[in-house]
């Protein structure tokens, strides 16, 4: 009895033990295990710790806490455990995925595909799929960046997250951050995520943060946002994220959208949730379309290919009511999970972690054909990493975009990277173009390019990122000085392009004009560089197809100007300016051909010499007549002296002025036309026949037109009309044939061209009144101051 007695002790002892030893070690599995369903993964990772240190090869606390690292982000102490986890009899299918998902991120890709193989064996079609994405992932690691990414100065060591564009310098975005606190006193320094507003430097990266909200209005777990263009509407998440823990679908990601209207100061009024919203489902990442009138988002709905897809939704009138959602189809989504959609209008940037990336979350950029999401392409190596990739926005005009990344390298948990693409740096610099000096805060309009105006710096300069293809008109402009448009165009080879624009302070241009010194044509595509002697800066301008071109320059200066052009001998020639603006001291310069045969050596030394000797002799050739004159004057033509030589030759007592000669009848035609756009419009051909003029003159004296009617001597004149409204008299016409007068005679006034001392001289001029448009003309001869009409 007693032997029973102490058997029974024994056992009762025994199975004690048992229990205990049971009870000891299910408290801590247990307890990991509730901890990692609740997604308290920093929580359950010392509960499985401390339950290995029981049973160290148990398969599920291994699988688990590798599994917690996963989710984490810490993929090297992940795949140290699932190594042992893989090692253990009764691994579950599940874990030879997330072990091949741990290798991928860390770019083992072909240790990575055996993994996603075996997994194949029991999930072909899955498996499979994974494999050839690792062969995906090797071929694109040598394949050069068209993006470059750069982390943000910006980042905390805790998540930072979900940016968002606020008109064209501004970015918004949430962090659960603790660096910058509020002052109220609510303020609990937990770790919840907020939202920030920061401005985009002139380096194209984000200023330091400040909060979105003030203290009073401020609210949690926000994020990411979206705004309509117009300033009217955000939608915006509200998310429960946990700081330190991967955005991905396994966390237990629970999202709502709510919407809400922007009052004039900003904030945030009368905020709705979204009517798609779920109970059972989540829905999030909402992305307005650049008109507002659609709202894209991603949300795990039962209706979807898989996990998250991406959905849009249309407004209903001018409210906030919206359409049923519609999937953006089976291009676009997949068996996996799509978030973070983002639209510019032409393009769809979305986040999978299915589609063939590099692993976790990539980044894909969908074309809409013919309204439907047709193609999809991965965005490269630059954008994305072996880590989790996603929340892309990009300005394509700006070539100006942002990224969230987990990848290595970073300062905390997820990260901003600023990105842009490799393509063309433009800088445009803005001188002064008297002096080369910069030009501060001068205004860079990109308006002719669909988009604002932007202020270049101390310097003068404004510095961007431009995409390749892009070609519009700039216009450069700043108080005080006189506007330029310059063509902007990244075509063609990628390089740094680098735009010089000289701007000329208003009054300070003097006018020039280029001329061929054998047929005294006006010469276009002239390249004239001015080279200041004080400052050793250069201006450069061409000439346009009347000659003409302008350079600005300071007073009292020495420049150095050169003359280039195809097919002509170079000039180089000194100007000094004087103290006061003198508009002629660049003058006309004549270009010699470089097969001209020139006989005269002073005028081949020097261009720029006239001659003034009366016994010139007149080639053959054609001319242009602009006048005949009583007496030999000239003076009033100087405005002609840049298109030939201006001379008068005495015909039956009259001398006839023209301008020339020219060798051929077309040269002529084409001079007669600058002729008439100078005023003369009676003006016309004559075949030259040679022999001697009484002189060719260029006078210094420039024409001026009288501000009032003067009154001129000479007996004869002509009556041009009579006007009761003095402002239907176009002068313009007239210009050049004498001296403009007028006399009041009642209600009218009455006009005539002064004066001539000859009848003949009257008559050739009334010819070309008539023929310049006054047909009514005639000529009145002065007889003791009463005008009499001559018959």
């Amino acid at each position: 009895m007693r032997a029973r007695k102490s058997i029974l002790l024994t056992v009762a002892a025994m199975m004690f033990a048992f229990a205990s030893f049971a009870q000891l070690f299910q408290g801590p599995l247990g307890k990991a295990n509730k901890q990692y369903e609740l997604h308290a993964y920093n929580l359950a990772i010392q509960s499985y710790k401390e339950a290995l240190d029981r049973r160290p090869n148990d398969e599920e606390a291994l699988s688990k806490l590798a599994d917690c690292y996963r989710h984490l982000n810490q993929m090297e102490e992940a795949a140290k455990y699932y190594v042992r986890a893989m090692a253990q009899k009764g691994v579950k299918t599940e874990t030879k995925l997330e072990y091949a998902h741990v290798l991928k991120a860390i770019g083992q890709y072909d240790e990575a595909r055996r993994w996603y193989l075996e997994y194949a064996k029991d999930q072909p079609e899955e498996g499979t799929h994974y494999a050839q994405s690792c062969n995906f992932a090797k071929g694109q690691t040598n394949v050069p960046s068209q993006f470059m990414v750069v982390s943000e100065f910006v980042n905390s060591s805790a998540s930072d997250f979900g940016p968002t564009f606020l008109g064209d310098g501004q970015v918004i975005f949430s962090s659960a951050r603790t660096d910058i606190q509020r002052t109220s006193s609510n303020w609990t320094g937990k770790a919840n995520n907020q939202l920030f507003i920061a401005s985009v430097g002139r380096d194209n990266h984000l200023e330091s943060p400040y909060f979105l909200k003030s203290d009073t209005k401020n609210t949690f777990n926000e994020g990411p946002v979206s705004y309509t263009r117009d300033g009217r509407w955000v939608a915006y998440t509200q998310n429960n994220f946990v700081d330190g823990t991967r955005h991905i679908a396994s966390s237990g990601m629970n999202l709502s959208i709510q919407i809400a209207e922007l009052s004039s100061t900003g904030d945030w009024i009368n905020p709705t949730a979204f009517q798609y919203n779920g109970s059972d489902f989540s829905v999030g990442f909402p992305c307005f379309s650049a008109d507002g009138k659609a709202l894209y988002f991603s949300s795990n709905r039962i209706d979807g290919f898989g996990g998250y897809d991406l959905y849009v939704s249309y407004r209903i009138g001018a409210g906030n009511n919206w359409s049923a959602p519609q999937n953006l189809g089976s291009v676009v989504n997949s068996p996996g999970n799509e978030v973070t959609p983002y639209v510019d209008g032409e393009n769809l940037y979305f986040a999978s972690d299915w589609h063939e990336g590099l692993g976790g979350y990539d980044v894909f950029r969908a074309e809409l054909v013919n309204n439907r999401w047709a193609r999809i392409f991965h965005m490269g190596n630059g954008v994305n990493s072996p880590r989790d990739d996603y929340g892309f926005i990009y300005d394509s005009f700006r070539n100006r975009g942002f990224l969230v990344s987990n990848r290595p390298g970073g300062r905390g948990n997820e990260d901003l990277y600023s990105v842009y693409k490799s393509g063309d740096n433009v800088v445009i610099k803005v001188k002064n173009a008297a002096d080369g000096s910069p030009l501060a805060n001068a205004t860079v309009d990109f308006s002719a390019c669909g988009e604002g105006a932007f202020i270049a710096d101390s310097k003068g300069e404004y510095t961007f990122q431009a995409m390749r293809g892009l070609e519009c008109n700039l216009l450069i402009r700043k108080d005080g000085y006189i506007s330029k448009s310059i063509l902007l165009s990244t075509v063609g080879v990628q390089q740094q392009r680098e735009y010089q624009v000289m701007l000329s302070r208003v009054g300070e241009e003097y006018a020039g004009r280029v001329v061929s010194y054998t047929t005294r044509l006006p010469l276009d595509d002239v390249t004239v560089i001015a080279t200041n002697q004080t400052t050793s800066t250069e201006m450069t301008q061409k000439s346009n197809l009347s000659g003409d071109y302008m350079l600005a320059l300071n007073p009292n200066t020495i420049y150095i100007v050169r003359y280039s052009r195809q097919g002509y001998r170079d000039i180089n020639r000194t100007v000094r300016t004087g103290g006061t603006f003198d508009r002629d001291v660049l003058g006309v310069i004549s270009m010699i051909p470089v097969d001209a045969v020139i006989t005269d050596d002073q005028t081949a030394r020097d261009p720029l010499v006239n001659t003034n000797d009366p016994s010139v002799n007149i080639p053959r050739g054609y001319a242009i007549q602009v006048a005949a004159l009583g007496t030999p004057n000239l003076s009033g033509f100087d405005d002609l002296k840049n298109l030939g030589d201006l001379y008068y030759k005495e015909e039956n007592r009259k001398y006839k002025i023209r301008v020339g000669v020219f060798s051929t009848r077309a040269d002529a035609e084409r001079v007669l036309s600058l002729v008439k756009n100078q005023g003369y419009k009676g003006s016309f051909i004559v075949e030259e026949e040679g022999g001697q003029t009484g002189g060719t003159l260029t006078p210094k004296t420039p024409v001026t037109k009288p501000s009032q009617p003067t009154t001129a001597s000479g007996r004869y004149k002509i009556q041009l009309a009579a006007y009761s409204n003095v402002r239907n008299f176009d002068d313009s016409k007239i210009s050049g044939l004498g001296t403009i007068e007028e006399k009041k005679r009642g209600n009218l006034t009455i006009k005539y061209l002064a004066a001539y001392t000859t009848i003949e001289e009257a008559r050739q001029v009334l010819r070309e009144a008539k023929a310049a448009g006054f047909k009514d003309a005639y000529i009145v001869e002065d007889i003791d101051g009463d005008l009499k009409k001559v018959k």
